[in-house]
């Protein structure tokens, strides 16, 4: 059993750290939100405090339950809500985003104070239970709004995912928790390494779908363009932006100044209603 706990976070580990790499890369071309990253990097150093103990052998004591692996939760609780926010369509009220920074805060502090007073183990469960309500109404948030439109190309995915998860997370915890030998100390087990597989998994499919379509194999055709009121010269310029020419390169084609592209860029980002070049190049080619 411990043999294949190993490899599940060997996997988990591998999968993480190219997660994080094509997500910097997006991050670079701005197509990538940092709460994304900070949900890469927390799952990461995750993976990190539950591989330690298998790395320098041994078990830890029933009464120091590993610091590392509740704090690396906590930051997984609290960035796994901000990630799913940040690409979705919702009105929570910045009053509930500060509450879950404060209870994050809480925790964190709290499993220091624990740690240093030797009683980290009281935490085990309040940390445990946060994690797991933070997974479970992230994905509940997801069944429950739309996507912002850079993500809208992967909502079938991602609710596939998020009803995955409203099963998995709480009958880990359940089956784990409550009919588990209290006489040894935590452990993840089988079931939340698994998890976190899937997410990064997840993240790292909308990463590399997002960098194939930074330049699309196709190109826009006038069906593309018919709902959105752009005149013909608009329709040129959108079309190279699509398929990633500069602003310099677009002027060189179409034989106009650079800032007559920008002004035309600027008029097709307001008539198609997106912010950058990628949220036009999803929304035209998807």
């Amino acid at each position: 059993m411990k043999s294949v706990e190993l490899v599940l976070l060997v996997v988990a580990y591998s999968t993480i750290i190219i997660t994080i790499f094509i997500s910097l890369i997006c991050y670079k071309r701005n197509i990538e939100k940092w709460e994304t990253i900070a949900f890469s990097v927390s799952l990461f150093l995750l993976i990190v405090a539950m591989t330690i103990p298998a790395l320098v052998g041994g078990t830890p004591p029933l009464d120091s339950t590993n610091v590392f692996t509740l704090l690396s939760m906590i930051l997984v609780g609290l960035t796994t809500p901000l990630s799913i926010m940040s690409e979705r369509q919702h009105n929570i009220a910045p009053r509930w985003i500060k509450l879950l920074y404060a209870g994050s805060l809480f925790l964190f502090l709290g499993t220091g104070i624990a740690y240093f007073a030797g009683k980290l183990a009281i935490l085990e469960y309040p940390v445990v239970f946060f994690l797991g309500i933070s997974v479970i109404l992230s994905m509940i948030l997801v069944r429950m709004t739309k996507p912002q439109k850079n993500v809208a190309h992967l909502e079938k995915t991602n609710r596939i995912f998020a009803f995955a998860f409203l099963i998995i997370v709480p009958l880990s915890l359940l089956t784990y928790y409550a009919f588990s030998d209290n006489s040894y100390p935590m452990r993840i087990g089988f079931t939340l390494p698994f998890v976190f597989i899937l997410l990064s998994l997840n993240k790292l499919i909308d990463d590399l779908q997002r960098l194939s379509l930074i330049k699309p194999a196709n190109k826009p055709t006038e069906q593309h363009f018919k709902n959105y009121l752009l005149s013909e010269r608009e329709k040129e310029v959108a079309t190279l932006l699509v398929e990633g020419k500069t602003y310099k390169q677009i002027a060189e084609t179409l034989f106009i100044s650079i800032p007559t592209v920008k002004t035309h860029t600027s008029n097709v980002y307001k008539k198609c209603k997106v912010k950058n070049k990628h949220e036009l190049t999803m929304l035209i080619i998807s």
